[in-house]
């Protein structure tokens, strides 16, 4: 993978949340459901994934601005001369010294204690692999959009690894926007067998007609003047479907009515939070000819009594 800066199209002195924001803007344009059959598309993808994994990791991105590891992850080494002392990239059996040194662990240790580990089979240069001591890989962090009425009600929605694997994710009920949900052995296989985890960092699409905002639903619903001032029953979206409003009699544009228990649920699901529904009156377009003339005459019969 090329600098993962580029792939990003950020600069290196970008701000974690620039770095998300970059990474969420491509992803949702090289997302492969978005993009069927294209396997250009599909590398792409890949690429910014792991460019976002490298960069979102403090330390891995501080290890990559250093150039102590490349951009896939792999440690860099500054090679120096084959002479005495060195280890020319070869591996020691356990007690054996660098060539050049009678004991060697101190001078062994003040040249490569950086590189080195010290395992049962011995000094070693640290490849950056896991061996029998070692844990499985860093999580794998991805990016998934959650349709609204998922993220809310909870479900399940299908994300696609960067591996092309597709996996099924339980989504809890009020899931927020930036939720993190871990699936455990579906990130990077490590070369000692183990896997690692998956992070799936929740982006929340937006809904048509029915916004957030902390534990209740809110929405707008259009009536005509005769319905604000007769009254009338509407049909209104909720979280569970349309239901019918009552439009109290003599209702002004703005009025707030709510619906009990149609807010955000609670985790385990039971209702919680209200569903609150704002009136706003729209004239009939061509307007009503019986409407504007009572008005007018209205308006007539006033002006004539002053």
């Amino acid at each position: 993978m090329r600098d993962p800066y580029a792939v990003l199209g950020i600069n290196k002195s970008a701000s974690p949340e620039e770095i998300k924001q970059a990474y969420r803007a491509k992803a949702k344009k090289l997302h492969p459901d978005l993009n069927p059959g294209r396997q250009d598309i599909e590398r792409q993808f890949k690429d910014v994934s792991a460019a976002y994994d490298l960069l979102a990791d403090p330390t891995k991105r501080a290890q990559f601005d250093r150039g102590e590891i490349a951009a896939d992850g792999s440690p860099r080494f500054r090679h120096g001369g084959a002479g005495a002392g060195s280890t020319g990239g070869f591996r020691y059996r356990q007690g054996q010294a660098p060539r050049g040194q009678a004991g060697g662990d101190d001078l062994f240790d003040q040249i490569f204690g950086v590189f080195g580990q010290r395992g049962r089979r011995g000094w070693s240069p640290n490849y950056g692999t896991e061996d029998e001591h070692a844990g499985p890989p860093a999580p794998l962090t991805i990016n998934a959009n959650v349709p609204f009425l998922t993220a809310v009600k909870g479900g399940t929605h299908l994300v696609r690894l960067p591996t092309g694997k597709d996996v099924n994710v339980h989504v809890p009920p009020g899931t927020t926007d930036g939720t993190r949900l871990r699936l455990p052995g579906q990130g990077r296989p490590g070369s000692n067998g183990k896997t690692g985890d998956a992070i799936v960092e929740i982006t929340i699409d937006e809904h048509p007609i029915l916004e957030r905002y902390e534990g209740d639903i809110v929405s707008d619903v259009p009536i005509s003047l005769h319905e604000a001032v007769l009254g009338a029953r509407v049909q209104v979206e909720t979280i569970d479907g349309p239901v019918t409003l009552t439009v109290p009699e003599g209702s002004n544009g703005g009025t707030r009515l709510r619906l009990r228990n149609k807010g955000v649920p609670n985790a385990d699901g039971t209702p919680a939070g209200w569903h609150y529904v704002t009136l706003q009156i729209v004239l009939d377009d061509p307007g009503d000819p019986e409407l504007i003339a009572f008005l007018r005459s209205r308006v007539n019969n006033h002006a004539g009594s002053i």
